[in-house]
């Protein structure tokens, strides 16, 4: 176990201090308080961080999408260009 301070998690996830004390006060976060100070197991952020990431799931292809809207300055008439 590597515990690490409120400035480090910061700048390790490039966040305000201020974010992280929010986050671990709110419990949206893993922290151990130990005597009021608040400290960090390397290894629970990085999980933590992981548990975060979400799939990207698009149905969008550029190269097989064929309609498109009208372009700035044309007008749709009966559903044509």
């Amino acid at each position: 176990m590597k515990l690490i301070s409120v400035k480090e998690v910061s700048e390790f996830l490039t966040l305000k201090e201020s974010t992280v004390y929010q986050w671990a006060e709110l419990g949206q976060m893993p922290c151990i308080k130990l005597n009021g100070s608040l400290r960090f197991d390397l290894d629970d952020i990085k999980a933590w961080v992981a548990s975060c990431k979400k799939d990207v799931r698009s149905e969008y292809n550029p190269f097989t999408q064929t309609a498109r809207g009208p372009r700035k300055g044309e007008k749709k008439i009966n559903g044509t260009l």
